[in-house]
């Protein structure tokens, strides 16, 4: 049997398609960086985790006013997305807390 590619293409959502609507989700959202925030815990990839925030935000809304929201400089969140910048502590606190993540302490 012949796969027909034509078809099978015809028939196929693509992946950056159906990784858009995912994205779209607000849990997927959440648990999408929950799964990242682990892996940075895991393995120290500080550029990967932010390259996560970066999609989740641009999913919801545009880099400028999200930057608005939380009150930190537009440029500097893409620095903060290029790897270019480490952020502070309660620079990922403001992010995340306006992403719908609630911070605890143990």
């Amino acid at each position: 049997m012949k796969l027909n590619i034509d078809k099978l293409k015809k028939n196929t959502i693509p992946y950056e398609e159906l990784s858009e609507k995912h994205f779209l989700d607000v849990e997927f959202q959440k648990e999408y960086l929950n799964l990242s925030l682990s892996e940075y815990i895991t393995d120290g990839d500080f550029n990967k985790f932010f390259k996560s925030l970066e999609k989740v935000i641009k999913a919801r809304e545009s880099v400028s006013s999200f930057a608005k929201k939380v009150n930190i400089d537009r440029t500097n969140l893409y620095t903060l997305f290029n790897g270019e910048k480490i952020p502070r502590l309660d620079t990922i606190a403001k992010i995340l807390k306006e992403l719908g993540f609630s911070i605890q302490v143990a």
